[in-house]
C-alpha cells in the first residue's frame, strides 16, 4: 500500500474533530474527544508553531490516521501517530512511521534523532517502533496518566538519523 502525507492545517479544524471524535485513542490520555477538544488545541499550537502534522491517506480521499511531529527546535523531536480505529491491523502504522521519519531527516538536517513514547501495555506500537528501527531506550515506571486508572509504565523508543538512513 502506498501512504500519502498531506499537511493538517488550521483550516481543518472540522476534519480534524470529524476524524479525532470518530475513534476510540486507547492509549491516549483521553480515549475519546469532541470537537471543543480539537479547537483547544488548534489555539494553542499543538497541531503547528513547533509541530507539524500530517493527514495519512491510502488511494482514497478519507483519512487513516494522523501523524504528529512536534518539538521540532529541540534535539530530540517527538511523534504522536493515531490510526483510525477502522484502519488499525493493516500494516498502516508501520508505514506511515516510515514516512513520518522519512520527512522529519529530510526536512529537518540539524535532526539527529526521532522519539516516541507509549503505554507499557499497547503492544501494536511497541512493535511497529521496532519494524522501523527504533530503539527501547526508557521505561519510566507508572509516569502515564490513565483516565479513571492507576498510572501505567511508559515507555520510549528512538531512532538515530544514521540508523534510519541505513535501513
Amino acid at each position: 500500500m502506498q501512504l500519502r502525507f498531506d499537511p493538517a492545517l488550521k483550516g481543518d479544524a472540522t476534519l480534524l474533530a470529524e476524524f479525532l471524535a470518530t475513534s476510540e485513542w486507547p492509549f491516549h490520555y483521553e480515549r475519546r474527544v469532541d470537537a471543543n477538544w480539537v479547537r483547544a488545541r488548534l489555539e494553542s499550537g499543538f497541531f503547528g508553531d513547533d509541530a507539524r502534522a500530517f493527514w495519512i491517506r491510502g488511494e482514497a480521499d478519507e483519512p487513516l490516521g494522523l501523524g504528529r511531529i512536534f518539538d521540532l527546535s529541540d534535539m530530540t523531536p517527538l511523534l504522536d501517530l493515531r490510526i483510525a480505529t477502522r484502519s488499525r491491523g493493516r500494516g498502516i502504522g508501520t508505514l506511515a512511521l516510515r514516512g513520518l521519519t522519512l520527512w522529519l531527516f529530510s526536512e529537518y538536517p540539524g535532526a539527529g534523532r526521532l522519539g516516541g513514547y507509549t503505554r507499557v501495555d499497547n503492544l501494536a506500537m511497541r512493535r511497529v517502533f521496532e519494524k522501523c528501527g527504533f530503539q527501547l531506550e526508557a521505561q519510566h515506571r507508572k509516569a502515564w496518566r490513565v483516565e479513571g486508572g492507576e498510572p501505567l509504565d511508559a515507555v520510549c523508543y528512538a531512532i538515530l538519523r544514521e540508523e534510519a538512513e541505513a535501513l
